[in-house]
């Protein structure tokens, strides 16, 4: 074996010992991602937890209005804030290649019909994602309080994301309620 591959293979298993099960919630772009960055990926997987520890919190205060986990503000909030929070702690470039490569997943998963927060992911949410994912960096390059200004971000109209109404309904720009049959399912 090549001295190169044994140094791979050794930094490889570190960075997924005691891991197994965030490893396989992971596309494998994210998997790939973390492969090529594994010096910083247990930072990236700690800064990953506190932001979800931080979405919960501001949910379990209402702060999205009683919309439900699958509450696209709160979606666009938590990319942003995610995004905000890598940039700050491992840079921008890296951060941003994290984020396309978690969205990667999104198109797998639609294709294998698999559920993500009770629905399939769709084209225009990875969309959404993806400019949140480039506002957040934005945000981040500052280094200063990234949640409020995430948060003052999503007031502004900055973030992107998808219309509801109160029931959780997704809606057109004539606040038309979408049937679900014509978004669901569709890619």
């Amino acid at each position: 074996m090549s001295r190169g591959l044994l140094v791979f293979s050794l930094l490889f298993s570190i960075t997924v010992t005691g891991q197994t099960t965030a490893w396989n919630s992971i596309g494998t772009a994210e998997k790939c991602w973390v492969v090529f960055h594994s010096f910083i990926a247990k930072k990236a997987h700690r800064i990953t937890q506190q932001t979800v520890s931080v979405m919960d919190s501001l949910k379990e205060v209402n702060y999205f209005y009683g919309n439900t986990r699958s509450s696209s503000k709160a979606d666009a909030v938590g990319h942003a804030y995610w995004m905000a929070e890598l940039t700050e702690k491992i840079g921008k470039r890296r951060a941003l290649k994290l984020g396309v490569a978690h969205e990667k997943k999104n198109k797998r998963d639609f294709e294998k019909g698999r559920l993500e927060e009770q629905y399939l992911p769709d084209y225009v949410a990875m969309q959404m994602d993806l400019k949140n994912n480039v506002k957040g960096a934005e945000i981040g390059q500052n280094n200063t309080k990234p949640l409020d200004k995430v948060l003052k971000a999503l007031q502004s109209g900055e973030l992107f994301w998808i219309k509801q109404n109160n029931k959780g309904e997704f809606l057109d720009k004539n606040d038309h309620v979408i049937p679900l049959k014509e978004w669901s399912g569709k890619w």
